[in-house]
């Protein structure tokens, strides 16, 4: 009977199929590590770096530079979240319109805008702004050895530097997707009244027939679990940075686009354990 031996090439080849998965895996378990304990500093960090946590909160709020002459992520979160009502607006109306239900369409604002478009939209606008500036932030912290200053000087760099960051961001999404919810109501009675004319009253009837205030509560629910689930995606990325400046870019690149997933991961599951079980929606004759 003849033993077939491996090649070094198949050996080779075999090697670098398995080594894909197992870093891939790896670099997870790293990246779990990391959350569970930047989390788990959270509390600490708030208690012992107060001046910090209020110059991140009016950071992440207000940004800073030239973002905060037009009002910071809270401004253009507001805008973006105004036109993608307009726009969801416009399709809802030629949707009931081809049923001839487009009196209806004031329960698409209710339901849509809290559990849909303002969550994923707000999300994506946060990795945007204030994820990509704090992965930059501590990634040029990294690559010029700051970080490691920080630890020669006896201070934490993880509590310091990344749970202030995401108590930071718990805070502050409160007024942003506050402002994002009701930029996107506006906009949306504004492409169904204005535009197409629909009866301002048979909206707000329909609209407040279908509108809940438990929608409201899981809306603000849903935005911090957001929060938290994109600072850290991209706090990480920014602390693990390497390579010098080229480094930090593609560490940008890979956080938003993680991040990104994420957020349409995290509203997927919250709206599946907050209204998956539930009969919320209900039009009949």
């Amino acid at each position: 009977m003849v033993q077939k031996v491996a090649t070094p090439s198949r050996a080779r080849s075999i090697t670098r199929s398995l080594g894909a998965p197992l870093r891939a895996l790896d670099d997870l378990g790293k990246q779990a590590s990391f959350y569970g304990e930047a989390f788990g500093w959270v509390p600490k960090a708030v208690k012992s770096y107060k001046r910090e946590q209020v110059r991140l909160i009016a950071e992440v709020g207000m940004s800073d530079g030239a973002l905060a002459v037009i009002g910071g992520s809270s401004v253009i979160t507001l805008f973006i979240t105004f036109f993608a009502g307009l726009n969801g607006g416009v399709q809802v109306y030629y949707g009931l319109s081809n049923l001839n239900l487009e009196a209806f369409a004031g329960f698409s604002g209710a339901i849509i805008v809290p559990r849909l478009l303002t969550p994923i939209i707000a999300g994506t606008a946060l990795a945007a702004t204030v994820g990509t500036g704090f992965t930059a932030q501590l990634g040029a912290m990294r690559i010029s050895e700051e970080i490691d200053a920080l630890e020669v000087m006896s201070v934490r760099s993880l509590p310091y530097l990344v749970s202030t960051r995401v108590a930071a961001g718990m805070v502050t999404i409160i007024p942003i997707y506050a402002m994002a919810l009701v930029g996107g109501w506006i906009s949306w009675k504004l492409a169904l009244v204005q535009f197409y004319g629909l009866s301002g009253g048979t909206y707000d009837h329909y609209f407040d027939s279908f509108m809940q205030p438990t929608d409201i509560l899981y809306a603000m629910i849903q935005a911090v679990g957001i929060a938290v689930v994109v600072i850290l995606i991209h706090t990480y990325y920014g602390y693990t940075a390497s390579g010098g400046p080229v480094g930090v870019g593609e560490a940008v690149g890979k956080a938003v686009r993680a991040s990104f997933v994420a957020v349409m991961t995290v509203c997927l599951l919250v709206a599946t354990a907050l209204y998956g079980g539930g009969d919320t929606l209900r039009i009949s004759g």
